[in-house]
Formats: C-alpha cells, sequence, structure tokens
C-alpha cells in the first residue's frame, strides 16, 4: 500500500517535487545504495510526493549539516510509511539535552575492553561458520553467514546459548522490515501497527526472563551492565533496560547483516578486488570501511522544529526530511571517483553509513569488526567465490529507514577446513 500526496505544501516549489518512493520504488528495489543517486544529480535537493511527502537531501555537506544539527532536526522514528514503534527507544529517539545521559550508559557496552572479548569470540565464530559452508561449494550466504555471524554475537553479548540466535534474528527481522511487508501484502496501518506491537511484546517479554537472573548473578553482558547504569543519578527502570537491549538488539542484527552482504556482493560481482584480498594486497580495515562508504543503505529521517534554509531550500517545522546516506557518500564533491572501490582510498572512514553528530551509530565500532573479521577469515578459506547464475537472483527488502539483501547465492572450489584450535 502506497499513499501518495496530493498536493505539496505551498513552500515547497512545484519543480522539486518528485514520486520517490524510498521503500518499495524502481531505484530502490535495483540497487538501494544508488537509489536517490539519479535524482540528486539533477536535484541535490527533492521533495518525494509519497507517504505524505518529505524532503530528501543526497549532497554529503548537507546531509552531515542536517546530522550536526540536532536542535533543529530532532528525531523521527516513525518510518516511512509512518509507522510509530510502540514504545521509545532511547537514547535512539531522544533529542538534546535528554539524548547524552543515557547514551553515556550504554558506553561501558562498547569499551574497548569489550571490543576485545568481542574479536576473539567473532572470529572463532566466523571460523565455526567458515567450516560448515566451505566443504559445500555452495551457499546462500545470508541465511548461513551474514545472519549467523550478528545473530550469535548478540546472544553472546546477553549471555545466552548459541541455540537462541535463530529467533533472536527473526524478530529484529519482524520488527523493523514486518510492518512494511504487512502493508504490501495489503494490510492496512492498524494491521500494520498491530503486528510491531505483538513482534516487541515478544521481545520484551524474552528479555524481561533475563532481569531476575542478571540481578542474581550479574556477568559481562548487556543486561549486566545497564542494571548498574545510572541517568541523573537515579537507576534505570526494568523497563529502560528492556528497551534498551532491544534497541542494540534491532541495530546491531540487520544492519551488520546488511553490511556484509553487500560487501561479498561486491567482491563477488567484481573478482579483480576480491582477489586483491585473497593475496594480501589490501588492508583490511581500510577494505572494510570502503566497502561501508560504497555500500550506504540506510536513509535516516528527521523531523524539523523550526523553520530553517539549507542548501537553498526552505524547510518549515514540522516538515519530514531524509538523507541518503548511499547517495552522500558517492558524493564526487567529498570522494573523488566516488563509484570506484579503491581499497587504498585514504578518507573512506568519513562515509556516513554510520551517520554523524550525537546520534552517530553508537556500535559502528562493533559492525564493523565483524565485517573486517568476515573479509579477513572468509579470503584464507573461500578463495573465488562468484554469484550462483543457476540459483534465485538477488532481491532488497525495506523497511523503517533501511533496505538490505534478502539472499545473496554464492558458488565456489570446495574446501576441507578445519579450523586451528
Amino acid at each position: 500500500m502506497v499513499t501518495l500526496t496530493i498536493d505539496a505544501p505551498e513552500h515547497v516549489p512545484p519543480e522539486l517535487v518528485v514520486p520517490f518512493d524510498q521503500l518499495n520504488g524502481p531505484e530502490v528495489m535495483n540497487f538501494p545504495p544508488t537509489a536517490a543517486l539519479g535524482i540528486g544529480a539533477e536535484k541535490p535537493v527533492f521533495y518525494s510526493s509519497f507517504y505524505g511527502g518529505f524532503w530528501v537531501f543526497t549532497r554529503y555537506e548537507d546531509i552531515r549539516a542536517i546530522y550536526q544539527n540536532p536542535d533543529v532536526f530532532i528525531q523521527w522514528s516513525q518510518g516511512f510509511p509512518a509507522n510509530p514503534f510502540s514504545k521509545l527507544y532511547k537514547p535512539l529517539y531522544l533529542n538534546p539535552p535528554e539524548h547524552i545521559g543515557w547514551r553515556r550508559v550504554l558506553t561501558p557496552i562498547f569499551s574497548p575492553r569489550q571490543m576485545m572479548r568481542n574479536e576473539e569470540f567473532v572470529r572463532e565464530l566466523t571460523r565455526t561458520q567458515l567450516a560448515k559452508i566451505a566443504p559445500q561449494g555452495r551457499c546462500e550466504l545470508v541465511s548461513e553467514f551474514a545472519d549467523v555471524i550478528p545473530g550469535r554475537m548478540f546472544c553472546f553479548q546477553l549471555g545466552l546459548p548459541e541455540k537462541d540466535y535463530p529467533r533472536f534474528s527473526g524478530l529484529a527481522h519482524d520488527l523493523i522490515f514486518g510492518p512494511a511487508k504487512v502493508l504490501r501484502e495489503g494490510g492496512s496501518p492498524d494491521d500494520a501497527r498491530a503486528f510491531r506491537v505483538k513482534v516487541n511484546a515478544e521481545i520484551d517479554e524474552f528479555i524481561a526472563k533475563l532481569l531476575p537472573e542478571r540481578r542474581k548473578q550479574p556477568g559481562e553482558d548487556i543486561v549486566s551492565f545497564l542494571l548498574d547504569g545510572r541517568v541523573d543519578g537515579e537507576p534505570l527502570t526494568d523497563e529502560d533496560i528492556i528497551t534498551m537491549t532491544t534497541l542494540l538488539f534491532f541495530a546491531g542484527t540487520d544492519s551488520t547483516r546488511a553490511a556484509i552482504t553487500y560487501a561479498f556482493l561486491h567482491l563477488a560481482q567484481h573478482p579483480e578486488l576480491r582477489d586483491q584480498l585473497v593475496r594480501g594486497e589490501a588492508d583490511i580495515k581500510k577494505a572494510s570501511e570502503e566497502l561501508l562508504r560504497v555500500h550506504g543503505f540506510h536513509m535516516s529521517s528527521r523531523q524539523a522544529a523550526k523553520d530553517f534554509e539549507i542548501a537553498g531550500v526552505k524547510i518549515k517545522a514540522g516538515d519530514r526530511v531524509v538523507m541518503s546516506t548511499g547517495a552522500a557518500n558517492r558524493d564526487p564533491a567529498k570522494f573523488p571517483d566516488p563509484t570506484k572501490v579503491d581499497f587504498h582510498r585514504p578518507d573512506a572512514h568519513s562515509h556516513l553509513t554510520f551517520g554523524a553528530g550525537i546520534h552517530r551509530c553508537i556500535g559502528s565500532h562493533l559492525a564493523t569488526l565483524q565485517l573486517r573479521v568476515a573479509l579477513d577469515e572468509v579470503h584464507k578459506v573461500i578463495t573465488d567465490y562468484r554469484i550462483d547464475e543457476n540459483a534465485d537472483p538477488v532481491t532488497f527488502v525495506g523497511g523503517q529507514g533501511k533496505t538490505i539483501p534478502v539472499n545473496l547465492p554464492l558458488v565456489y572450489t570446495p574446501v576441507d577446513y578445519v579450523p586451528a584450535a
């Protein structure tokens, strides 16, 4: 179901109004990271006539300026079509000054010590998955690898057994993409909201059971850290802990899965780049950042809190604003020869895939770690993978500001691989 705005607001120049569907449009379904580039080349800022209307920004500097002006461009939590979460996710959907105290609570979860602990687990997990798929000679990368790594990583962070990861991954996906699916299949906005409320309740019930266990026997897991958390000197409520855990859960699984899949999709299509990694001719960290740059797949949204002029257009209070990170990351004014993937690009790390400003993704280092380890370990074992032309073609699904690959079928020479003890 798609809702079109018949008439744009009076302050929107008619020549800037474009029928751009950021969720199901043909440009998005063809290849999400480049969806807004074609329009943006002629109209760096334009106004979409879909979903009640919203501004779309495509230039790097404009988008960075929006991210860094949280007093004017405040968080918009409803997505497109408008479908609010059933609760306020802190600190993601908080604005200054409340935001900073809640964000500080999450800092210990992503400390350098925790990152070292996480890397040991991610590397072991990646090698274990490789031992399963390498001898097969083919795999569906999303379900057999890219989904497994962040899903089991989150179970590790919660102190849960790995067997729980399929349920968590499924719930995270449904929370973000389920409502849009309900609408695409002919359901009403009320049906979509009801679906999200149901999924939220399932997640809450699962996490709530952990609280008494962690109070009795705390560890180095997310819930234990949050039980010690304080905001303005006050401990977090059980509801706060459940909500913040859920935020980390859905923010850290689908996006990481997508980043891994986009990277291997590109490498499978460009064997010369894949071979650079196989031969050790490229720095893995720089390669990770460059692949993240060229595959910005988020379209973050904000709402204007007051009238404001930017990039030559007048934004009115209440206007919704969408930032195409994919277009920003391919802005030639920021990145020379932006469509070329260059593992030696010196400023690839300046990409906006994780946002910028006070709401920059707090888990970006963990997501990058998982991608870096995947690139490192896979290319030691599976060296000649390519897209399986006899399998279903790669497709994408959109929801809540991001569009991600559904599948990636690969074929390669079978390898008997046993990880070192």
